[in-house]
């Protein structure tokens, strides 16, 4: 089958009829810029051979185009010689397509017929067709079809090699395989044994009795273990109860209490001892406080009566320094208040001078916003006027439907008058103003129009009257009147040029409004009101001449009429600033000195007055001490013999703790003596306990045979793993014989593929001269790449421009196939090279020439430039030239 013409109507951007025609046998091009149809085409072609004429799904409804429309695709194909052409018109009516075959002139067959026909032509990919092997979509790097196809690929091999049946056995080695299949499926899964098999409950019944096995165990060896401990218990019974241990255990608790009591009593003395220690230690130590006290108050009168001397001879040193400061203070006192007077008269000159200049300022601000307020005044007058007069008058949009209605109405007229009867007359030679209209001459050759109708006068002939007849009575006038009166009436105007008048009037006065406005903005930005408050705040203030005369009246006496200059002034200020902060620097510096000097003579005296009380106290801590040095020396005999009775005291206490026992050891052993004739009761009546509930457990376990259970259930866990292992080693027959099957077959599948790998070599020297590929048996698909340059790659690590040449070139193997099967079949690409670079796209050029001379191809590319060098049958998009 070739295809030679195609022809779209409302295929999504072809609402119009396009056609492709003068397609040939090999090699042809399509090359056009993006968007302009070439994927509608190719998508187009899928629909109208695998897409049944009564369909409306999604991929139908995607070709209609977006102004609406019903697709219609015409293809013309030759098969065997015989030229036929294939109309399909999709509806949206679900069911109402249709599909015509036409041979010729003739209508072959149409409807399901049609349909039925088409399908024995060119199966569908799902239906086995290979044509899905040879369409190639816009960007293929990879077999996304590669499930859906693979029944095509393997059928198409099979038809070519007679092969395969001989070498694998053909169906019987399919029965067999199907056989061993189906005994594996009850026996296992992938995921294991098969719930409810034979493996599955051989395996289930070893577990249970492997678990009860291993709890009977348990059982037994817990029921021994507790023969064991009642014996033990037992022994050990005996054992505390023999009366030697009774007798033993009594005696050492009496030999305990005994040497508990003696050490007690020898407690008692070392106590004694200790207290007496403590007491001749106590009366040693008062009498060294008291030494210590006597001394100290000796030290303090001495240092007291030294502190007294020094501290009078301080006073009377700060004296003597603080007179003179005291003068020097007085004088800086006196200058500093001259030259303070003096600063503060030049203080008031300068601030009279200062004052008369703001006056004279304020005035001549008074004058200026005087005459401002009095323009902004007289603007806001022209403002409120000009507003008045901007609302009289009609406005834009009265004025905009009174022009409305008036051109309305001058469109009425002239329609009537063109709609009205007319005539027009042409006189013979001499006949010239022989007719008259309503008393006047008819001038020649001039139209006019009747609408009310006329009586017409020919003289020496008669009258001839007109009658407007039904075309005249229409109202259409009297609306259009009656709508131009009514924006009159709306405007208050009686005429339209009186409305434009006042229109014009209107606009005038908004454009002056316009100015007043911006006058008004610029004399008083904030307002007239904030201009007038800002004149009142400046106030009338009195002149020099008026406070002159004031201070006349008054005790104050006259200021001078006329003041200095004020930089004479301000020199003088500054001079009497530079003498007061000379004088104030001397003052601060003669009261910092005299404060200094006060300072100190004060604090001299308070640490004088501060000596003489510590020295009083001194005296009064002597006070009823006769002679100090003689009573020392008594407190230093005394305690010469204090110290000889505290050092026998200690040595008798040390003796006795020599010679003491351990109190604590032996209480300890009371403790423990004590403690063992309790443990002893305790663990015997524990023991009774614990006998009662091991004779109650063995009584219970010996009752159960448990030992006699065990045998019964071991024999059994032997039978069912001989039942596991036999079941185990038949499937493991069986995987052995499936994997033997297999590898056969796989074997075989060497041969089934290698007419594709026959077909493709050649293809692929064109790209890589030394490259071999290998092919996936089962999917009939690329699978390996091995390049002596670069060693074997996997397809899918392929980088996406290799993947796509090795697409392509597969893709023209299986074409070759087909054709030498007699069933050839058009090779269509879309765009298929995207990521092939320049050199490589060179050689696909030559591998896609050399198929061309046993195949038809068709290359849809928007790379106008690149394709150039392919060659081919160059075709083009054209619209249908409709008589």
């Amino acid at each position: 089958m070739k295809i030679c013409a195609i022809r779209l109507q409302n295929i999504r951007r072809f609402t119009e009829a396009v056609e492709i025609t003068g397609i040939g046998p090999g090699l042809n091009v399509l090359a056009a810029p993006n968007e302009q149809g070439k994927s509608t085409i190719f998508d187009a072609l899928h629909a109208v051979f695998f897409k049944d004429a009564k369909s409306w799904d999604k991929e139908i409804r995607a070709l209609a185009p977006r102004a609406g429309g019903e697709p219609r695709i015409e293809v013309e194909i030759d098969c065997d010689g015989t030229r036929y052409r294939l109309v399909k018109q999709f509806q949206k009516a679900s069911g109402k397509g249709e599909i015509r075959i036409w041979q010729g002139d003739t209508l072959f067959l149409q409807s399901d017929a049609a349909e039925a026909w088409l399908q024995d032509l060119i199966k569908s990919p799902k239906d086995g067709g290979p044509a899905g092997l040879l369409w190639v979509r816009q960007g293929l790097t990879d077999f996304a079809d590669a499930k859906e196809t693979l029944s095509a690929r393997q059928d198409l091999l099979s038809s070519i090699t007679g092969e395969v049946d001989a070498v694998t056995g053909g169906q019987r080695m399919d029965a067999i395989r199907r056989d061993l299949r189906q005994s594996l499926d009850r026996l296992v899964t992938s995921r294991g044994a098969k719930k409810g098999g034979a493996l599955d409950l051989a395996a289930t019944e070893v577990a249970q009795l492997q678990a009860d096995e291993q709890r009977l165990q348990a059982r037994v060896q817990e029921l021994r273990s507790q023969l064991d401990q009642r014996g033990a218990l037992r022994a050990e019974l005996a054992g505390l109860q023999e009366a030697d241990t009774q007798q033993e255990l009594e005696a050492r608790m009496q030999a305990a209490r005994q040497a508990l009591a003696a050490a007690e009593r020898y407690q008692e003395k070392l106590d004694t001892s200790a207290a007496a220690l403590k007491t001749a230690r106590l009366i040693k130590e008062n009498h060294q406080s008291t030494v210590q006290g006597l001394r100290a108050r000796q030290q303090e009168h001495m240092a007291a009566l030294a502190e007294c001397e020094q501290a009078q001879s301080d006073v009377a040193e700060v004296a003597t320094r603080l007179t003179p400061a005291e003068q020097r203070l007085r004088e800086c006192l006196a200058q500093s208040a001259a030259d303070q007077d003096a600063l503060r008269q030049a203080e008031v000159l300068l601030a009279r001078v200062q004052r008369a200049a703001v006056e004279a300022q304020e005035q001549a601000q008074r004058q200026t916003l005087s005459k401002t307020v009095a323009q902004a005044r007289a603007a806001q007058a022209q403002v409120t006027e000009l507003t008045q007069q901007a609302r009289q008058g009609p406005d834009r949009k009265a004025m905009d439907r009174i022009e409305a209605a008036r051109e309305a109405l001058g469109l009425a007229e002239q329609a009537q008058h063109l709609a009205a009867p007319a005539i027009t007359v042409t006189y013979e030679a001499g006949q010239e103003g022989r007719l008259r209209l309503d008393g006047q001459a008819v001038a020649a050759g001039e139209r006019l129009s009747l609408p009310r109708g006329g009586q017409i006068e020919a003289l020496g002939l008669g009258r001839i009257a007109l009658h407007p007849g039904q075309a005249t009575t229409s109202d259409q006038l009297a609306v259009k009147q009656a709508e131009l009166a009514a924006a009159l009436a709306y405007a208050d105007c009686a005429e339209v040029a009186e409305a434009r008048a006042r229109h014009r009037s209107r606009e005038e006065a908004a454009i002056r409004l316009q100015q007043a406005d911006v006058q008004l903005q610029a004399l008083a930005p904030e307002g007239l009101l904030a201009l007038i408050n800002q004149l009142d705040s400046l106030g009338e203030h009195d002149s020099l001449e008026e406070r002159a005369a004031e201070g006349a009246a008054s005790a104050q006496p006259p200021e001078p009429p006329e003041l200095p200059e004020r930089t004479t002034v301000e020199a003088d200020l500054s001079r009497s600033r530079a003498a007061m902060d000379q004088s104030s620097a001397a003052l601060e510096a003669a009261r910092a000195q005299e404060a200094t000097l006060r300072l100190g003579f004060e604090g001299a005296n308070a640490r004088h007055q501060a000596a003489q009380q510590r020295l009083e106290r001194a005296k009064a801590a002597l006070a009823g001490e006769v002679d100090a040095a003689v009573s020392l020396a008594v407190l230093e005999q005394q305690a010469t013999a204090l110290q000889e009775e505290l050092n026998q005291a200690q040595a008798q206490l040390e003796l006795l703790q020599q010679a003491a026992p351990d109190l604590a050891a032996v209480q300890a052993r009371v403790v423990r003596a004590k403690s063992a004739q309790e443990a002893v009761m305790s663990r015997l009546q524990e023991l009774g306990r614990d006998l009662a509930v091991l004779d109650t457990r063995i009584g219970t376990t010996a009752g159960e045979a448990v030992e006699e259970e065990l045998a019964e259930v071991s024999d059994q866990l032997l039978a069912a793993q001989d039942r596991l292992a036999a079941v185990e080693f038949e499937v493991a027959v069986l995987r052995r014989l499936d994997l033997a099957l297999d590898q056969a077959r796989s074997a075989a599948q060497e041969a089934y593929v290698a007419p594709v790998l026959k077909e493709l070599q050649p293809l692929l020297r064109h790209l890589w001269p030394d490259a071999q590929l290998q092919v996936d048996a089962d999917r009939v698909l690329p699978h390996h790449l091995h390049r002596d340059t670069g060693g074997g790659e996997d397809f899918e690590s392929l980088s996406g421009g290799t993947q796509e040449q090795i697409a392509l070139l597969v893709r023209l193997a299986f074409a070759r196939l087909l054709a030498r099967s007699g069933e050839a079949a058009p090779v269509i690409l879309d765009d298929a090279i995207v990521y092939t670079d320049d050199a490589r796209i060179e050689r696909l050029f030559d591998a896609l020439t050399l198929q061309s001379s046993d195949l038809q191809i068709l290359v849809f590319t928007c790379r106008q430039k690149s394709f150039r060098a392919l060659g081919g049958t160059q075709l083009a998009i054209r619209s249908v030239q409709t008589a």
